[in-house]
């Protein structure tokens, strides 16, 4: 085979790999950590591509209306910290405010080239190639090479501007999700107020949910994807009590049996709601089940141990204590040493013994700071009442 049509298949072969690579990154961009998920596998895949040494990937940012490095391989702390150029400054500003690939033989040469110059890094062949939609240009990847020529090929140039593309698409799709996402959370707390509304004597209820759900998520060592899942659920796990008749919701007496069977399809009421949204992921069956019982005495399916989410196990116990802390149509709250022995009692048989463990730990951990969810002092001895 030809010498130069085997380099091509070589290169053609990387780029695949590298577009395969990205694909799989912007397939699960709703849980990335940008910088050491995106970004740097993006660098090290156009690094790979034509074998540079050295490289960098600068974003524009609004804020500061500057490019700054976002991630880099080869590439000094010093430069890193320090470079922030404006539009049309320096190389890599010129590539960015024009949209066009710039290449430069010796960068220490260049009127135009901004950066610490004298370092090994600033020596090099260098080419900039702009990170662009159709609608805007997003930012810039920098490759430093030994070797100008490959930076001058124009199959590689073609290669890399086409892997800066789907980069950039990549990218854009990120920040869209991150807007979808806090469009959806307004969406939740919206109709966690209107839950509240409802419901009067589960004010603020949800919120309150939310930040131990957090908490005890984190201190479970679960994922972050599952940990954003399970704060959703603790927002929205009563969200099914928008189908329950307010006369049964404040009822200042005990439910009879068919009220208690009513009041307990609003797990299922939950589940239907939440369901068809997609986004949400594993929330409709975490809010589905939040009142099953860790022996598998609970409702609706009877899940027993393991079967059971864990955001529904973790949400069971907020909703347990939250509950008991707080006052009912039907009777006032219980002291908050009394409801400790509860969820130690339901420890095994109700709740999750890990996440009791941790709530107990988390509870302890709020009293004993002035701006703690709850108050010790509370001479009613109804801390948490909304």
């Amino acid at each position: 085979m030809d010498i130069k049509l085997q380099k091509k298949w070589e290169l053609l072969d990387r780029l695949i790999v590298s577009l395969t690579n990205i694909h799989e990154l912007s397939s699960t961009s709703h849980s990335l950590k940008l910088n050491e998920e995106l970004y740097e596998p993006v660098l090290e895949n156009a690094c790979s591509l034509i074998k540079a040494n050295r490289g960098s990937i600068m974003l524009f940012d609004e804020k500061s209306q500057s490019l700054k490095i976002i991630a880099s391989k080869g590439i000094s702390a010093e430069v890193i910290a320090s470079t922030h150029l404006k539009s049309g400054e320096g190389v890599a500003g010129l590539a960015f405010q024009s949209g066009k690939i710039i290449i430069t033989q010796d960068p220490t040469s260049e009127n135009s080239y901004v950066g610490f110059i004298g370092a090994p890094e600033q020596r090099e062949p260098f080419i900039a190639i702009p990170i662009k939609t159709r609608k805007k240009v997003l930012g810039v990847l920098n490759l430093h090479a030994e070797d100008a020529a490959v930076i001058r090929d124009e199959y590689s140039l073609k290669l890399l501007t086409f892997l800066a593309d789907k980069a950039a698409i990549t990218i854009e799709n990120v920040s869209l999700n991150e807007a979808m996402q806090n469009f959806y959370l307004e969406m939740v707390e919206t109709l966690t107020r209107v839950i509240d509304a409802k419901d009067s004597y589960t004010h603020d209820h949800g919120a309150r949910a939310r930040t131990r759900a957090r908490r005890i998520a984190e201190e479970l060592a679960l994922d972050e994807e599952e940990i954003r899942e399970i704060e959703y659920a603790a927002l929205l796990h009563d969200i099914g009590k928008i189908g329950i008749s307010e006369a049964i919701l404040q009822k200042p007496s005990k439910l009879s049996p068919q009220e208690y069977e009513t009041i307990k399809r609003h797990t299922i009421i939950g589940y239907q709601i939440l369901h068809p949204i997609q986004f949400l992921g594993n929330v409709p069956k975490m809010v589905l089940h939040h009142h099953e019982w860790y022996n598998g005495k609970g409702y609706p399916n009877g899940l027993k141990g393991e079967e059971i989410p864990a955001g529904s196990r973790v949400v069971s116990v907020i909703d347990a204590w939250d509950a008991m802390v707080s006052d009912r149509p039907y009777r006032k709250a219980l002291p908050l040493e009394l409801a400790l022995q509860e969820l130690k009692m339901g420890r095994g048989e109700q709740f999750d013994p890990r996440v009791v463990d941790v709530f107990m730990h988390l509870i302890q951990d709020e009293w004993s700071r002035p701006d703690g969810l709850e108050s010790a002092d509370d001479n009613s001895h109804t801390a948490g009442q909304p």
